[in-house]
């Protein structure tokens, strides 16, 4: 593990939907999951069965969070990213339910907040971010799908105003919509007389709680993946022309997350402490042995040794090794 700031790259923008993670909210039946399984290589985590009248789609069942986590195993393996590259969640509101509902029972208690120290929502929140986060890591693009609904809010003066919001509660909304870069609203407008499907992507009056990353997206286009392809890359054509193209890129951004090995990680630690005492025991035990007390103590805990290490604590063992190696390398 290694970390190198000036080897850093600016970030280019990709032109790819599949490179970002998308909130769609609409009425029941509009076409959310419809639209979810025209992403490219789409895998349905069907919280819910929205897919029963869409022929051969990919779908995965989920009745449990504890099914949400042995997914996310299968995510991490080289042939299913081969396969899939698009995570569909269906819908976000089960999703995140199931997830409350698993904190709970590991916690042993019967509601969110009998968990001490009101540490129970933040297990919560935790649960949420790391696993999705974990899958956007991992290269997988992200599409959260909820339901609709109207909610009147007060401003400050007193008078009120109604919004079109997801069905998702706020407190869970709020996280989803800090992790996406389009957050839109699938719904039928009349036009000339005829319905119309379409995609609200910006709110000019405030009447519906949408947005995004992109400054120049068009406020509304038509309900359908192509579309919402075309109106990403015209806003980002517009971005460009203030950058000369240089940060727009058409291919995807796989950012892949760097998966730690614990055996591997104590494999190492293990051979560096073998190779310090086999070349010069007595430095080993009055240089080194004290020096690597500190640094196991230092990531692990007053009085803990190497072997008391969990496989939960993988990072800290990355960590250890690191310091190691650079003691060694001042020292030798």
């Amino acid at each position: 593990m290694g970390i190198n700031i000036l080897s850093l790259e600016p970030h280019k923008v990709s032109r790819d939907l599949s490179g970002y993670i998308t909130y769609l909210y609409g009425s029941a039946k509009i076409g959310k999951t419809t639209f979810g399984s025209k992403m490219p290589g789409a895998l349905i985590l069907a919280f819910e069965r929205g897919y029963n009248a869409l022929p051969g789609v990919y779908a995965q069942d989920i009745t449990s969070w504890a099914e949400m986590r042995m997914v996310l195993r299968e995510l991490k393996k080289p042939e299913v990213k081969e396969k899939f590259h698009s995570v569909i969640i269906d819908t976000i509101d089960i999703a995140a339910a199931a997830c409350e509902k698993y904190i709970i029972a590991q916690a042993g208690v019967d509601t969110l907040n009998q968990i001490p120290y009101g540490q129970g929502w933040t297990r919560v929140k935790r649960e949420l971010e790391d696993t999705f986060r974990s899958i956007t890591q991992m290269g997988y693009a992200v599409l959260f799908i909820s339901h609709d609904k109207d909610k009147t809010f007060t401003r400050q003066d007193g008078t009120q105003y109604n919004q079109v919001v997801p069905t998702l509660s706020n407190s869970y909304n709020e996280i989803i919509k800090d992790m996406v870069d389009i957050y839109a609203y699938a719904h039928i407008v009349i036009r000339n007389d005829q319905p119309k499907r379409v995609l609200t992507l910006r709110s000019l009056d405030n009447t519906i709680d949408c947005g995004g990353r992109f400054k120049y997206m068009a406020p509304e286009v038509d309900f359908s993946y192509e579309a919402l392809v075309k109106a990403l890359n015209d806003a980002i054509d517009e971005e460009s022309k203030h950058t000369n193209g240089e940060f727009v890129t058409d291919k995807r951004d796989d950012h892949v997350n760097e998966e730690l090995d614990f055996d591997s990680l104590m494999d190492e630690f293990n051979s560096i402490v073998n190779s310090l005492a086999e070349k010069d025991p007595a430095k080993m035990e009055n240089f080194y042995a004290p020096r690597i007390t500190e640094i196991v103590e230092k990531y692990l805990g007053k009085g803990k040794k190497i072997n008391n290490a969990t496989r939960t604590q993988a990072e800290q063992i990355s960590l250890i090794v690191f310091d190691l190696k650079e003691l060694i390398a001042a020292n030798e």
